[in-house]
């Protein structure tokens, strides 16, 4: 492990190198926010990989091993320790038993995330000198890239849940400013605004999940609460007055009583699916690629998006007692895994397809923990991380070589003007499909984690666990549209004649185009212009992704998910049953192995006969404009109809509270109702003082004769 120095660097580095661009920006100039967000996190990026790669390869494990005391626990699991460094920084709360330290905490998750994170950020920074070279704001930008990097990390090595939010909240905040970067257009605007109230109702979830921690455990700290769980100890609710054991414990919920885990299971799950755009609080990622396309890289490929599938695996022991928990983050990542798919065959921005592509993908990682394969999860966020960074960097390269025209459909017989972004497209399609031989070591990094996913889940399902087959019939069928549609944009990206000469309003261009697909991300037309392959500047992070995207799955095999994973992870991953993949304990048969490779090929065939041999087959199909198309094209209709139910209703519902409950009822019976009585009145009473003399004399004459009567009435009633 590295020296503490080069571990505080690693994580607080980049924020100071943020405050720096963004606070100082007219003193260090653009050049110079560049020079110092990229060459810190650049940095930090090579002491987090060299972290990993100790760790893994150097001797850490092997200590992992000798420092951890296995202990038979419930059910004869094998019970590890965690192997954590702690660096605490400062106190930061200390409210009676409300104790939260700002700390750095360094285990295999951690380290494999700090890797991922500041790897994938720093190419991305320095990916941004060429793709931002004529920004005017550069140094906003960077100084936007690094608060993130510097969030993302504090989220990945807290210690406590409210330092986990902190971070979770941060990177909500750096997202909204990264999306909605160029902010003098409307639609990076509106997708910076959907981004974050999407994510602020996930983040509802997240945040009643962490106070139903803290009440049934009086502590908001990881080890205590983990522990607590591991154990089966005995806690007593803040809330109770009697202890129970933590894994029979039901506490009150709204109407119910229910089990405590289950709640904070489901409650912590719905913070993670509006982090990693999950079905039905997944509609805020797609149009997230508004914002520039080295955001899209970093924020939605590898780091942000993510953190809900770390969250979900870094409280595994609460997932692996609270079973109908667990079984939702199955079928929500399984029916995620095959939407996204079918969505991402119809859409024609290539970023947009990569975009949905992420979501499908990261619904592998969901139900690859939700049945108890939390290292699958995490070896496939790993792996992700290279070629999906790598996709979205070389559509980038495609945009900014195409004058940034994102319509695939525009595009065409690029790869003889851009053969070294062909070549590494070409790379990351091939991880992401997982292409690979099996029983071999001959795969790219997708290969790899993808299949070990698939096996798992087959194995689950066979074992009984909920929803496990379901998960892999959709992840096999998931993994066959996932090569249709990667080769699909392959074959109209690359392959085939220029066609940016075809006329808009031809049905291919008709059927299904999105208003802003006819401008460039600065609102500029470019038709007339060859591609251009790009500056050396954004080549070297797509040639440096490339080989994680090749190589990622094969070395890091058996530490995460091989025979070496119980010393790998060393604790941080916690299974109740055994710290193996279910695929190792049960007799999968053959086929299973073999049926990813094949539907992979069969998408493959697809894609190649209707987009390569077949040109204009499949702009046919979309302007025949049948249901299914429909369908995929218009995204499922999750934006019409959340915008008929919830934004329609919510407006009426507001409009109905202002102006009949607040300003007719409320201040109307109020303090404008008190108002109006009193200038009622008083316009009343201002009548009566015209100023003549007799008016007076008669009032007062008037006035005598009431209180004479009345005196009277009274003395001779009393009489």
């Amino acid at each position: 492990m590295l020296p503490d120095i080069a571990l505080l660097f690693i994580v607080l580095a980049p924020g100071l190198a943020a405050l720096i661009a963004g606070l100082f920006q007219k003193y260090v100039t653009d050049t110079g926010a560049m020079v110092i967000t990229t060459g810190t996190v650049g940095l930090a990026g090579i002491l987090s990989v060299i972290q990993l790669f100790m760790y893994a390869f150097g001797g850490g494990v092997a200590e992992a091993v000798h420092t951890a005391a296995p202990a038979a626990g419930e059910h004869g699991a094998a019970m590890v320790a965690p192997i954590q460094h702690i660096i605490t920084l400062m106190t930061w709360m200390d409210v009676g038993q409300f104790q939260a330290d700002w700390a750095i905490r360094v285990d295999a998750m951690s380290i494999v995330m700090m890797a991922v994170i500041t790897g994938v950020s720093g190419l991305v920074h320095l990916y941004s000198w060429g793709y931002m070279s004529e920004d005017p704001h550069r140094a906003r930008f960077f100084a936007y890239l690094s608060l993130f990097t510097f969030m993302m990390l504090m989220l990945v090595t807290a210690d406590n849940f409210i330092q986990l939010f902190f971070g979770w909240e941060g990177v909500g905040l750096a997202s909204y400013l990264l999306i909605g970067f160029w902010y003098t257009r409307d639609a990076p605007n509106a997708a910076a605004i959907k981004a974050f109230v999407t994510n602020r109702v996930g983040d509802f979830g997240l945040a009643l999940g962490i106070m139903a921690v803290f009440v049934v455990f009086g502590s908001v700290e990881f080890e205590p609460v983990l522990t607590a769980i591991r154990e089966n100890a005995t806690v007593t609710p803040l809330a109770l007055a009697e202890a129970a054991p933590i894994h029979d414990l039901v506490i009150p919920f709204l109407a119910w009583n229910v089990p405590a885990l289950e709640v904070m299971g489901v409650l912590l799950f719905i913070g993670a699916m509006g982090k990693s755009a999950q079905f039905f609080l997944h509609v805020w990622l797609p149009d997230a690629m508004e914002g520039p396309t080295p955001v899209s890289a970093l924020i939605h490929a590898a780091t942000m998006v993510t953190a809900g599938v770390y969250l979900v695996c870094l409280v595994s022991p609460i997932y692996e007692y609270a079973p109908f928990a667990a079984g939702m983050v199955t079928l929500i990542g399984a029916v995620t895994a095959l939407y996204a798919a079918t969505v991402g065959m119809a859409q024609n921005d290539i970023k947009r397809v990569i975009a949905y592509s992420t979501c499908s993908q990261l619904g592998y990682m969901f139900f690859a923990a939700g049945v108890g394969a939390y290292q699958a999860a995490m070896f496939h966020l790993f792996t992700h991380a290279f070629f999906k960074a790598l996709l979205f960097l070389g559509a980038g390269s495609v945009i900014h070589g195409m004058h940034h025209e994102q319509d695939m459909r525009r595009m065409g017989g690029v790869a003889k003007f851009m053969p070294l972004t062909y070549a590494a497209m070409m790379i990351g399609t091939i991880a992401i499909i997982g292409l690979g031989i099996p029983h071999t070591s001959l795969g790219f990094a997708g290969f790899f984690s993808k299949d070990a996913i698939l096996e798992t889940a087959f194995a689950a399902g066979e074992a009984g666990v909920t929803f496990g087959m379901m998960a892999f019939i959709f992840g096999i069928v998931a993994a066959l549209l996932t090569s249709f549609y990667s080769w699909r944009l392959i074959y109209m990206t690359f392959h085939g004649p220029r066609e940016d000469s075809i006329p808009p309003e031809t049905p291919e261009f008709d059927s299904h185009a999105d208003e802003h697909l006819s401008v460039d991300e600065h609102g500029h037309h470019h038709h007339d212009e060859d591609p251009h392959e790009s500056p050396l500047v954004m080549l070297i992070p797509l040639g440096l992704l490339s080989l994680g995207a090749i190589f990622a799955g094969f070395l890091f095999y058996d530490p995460m998910v091989g025979h070496d994973q119980g010393a790998f992870w060393a604790g941080a991953i916690y299974t109740a049953t055994d710290n193996t993949l279910l695929a190792d304990k049960y007799n999968v048969p053959g086929w299973v192995f073999w049926a990813p490779l094949f539907v992979t090929v069969t998408g493959f065939l697809i894609a190649t006969f209707t987009y390569l041999f077949n040109r204009g087959f499949g702009a046919k199909i979309a302007a025949s404009g049948g249901p299914l198309h429909s369908l995929f094209a218009n995204k499922w209709y999750f934006d019409e109809i959340y915008n008929a139910t919830f934004v329609k209703a919510t407006y009426w519902l507001g409009g109905f509270f202002w102006k009949t409950g607040d300003k007719r009822i409320i201040d109307g019976l109020g303090p404008d109702g008190v108002t109006s009585l009193v200038r009622w009145g008083s316009r009343r009473l201002s009548a009566m003082h015209t100023g003549y003399l007799y008016h007076y004399a008669f009032v007062i004459i008037g006035a005598a004769l009431v209180f004479g009567a009345v005196i009277f009435w009274r003395v001779g009633g009393a009489g």
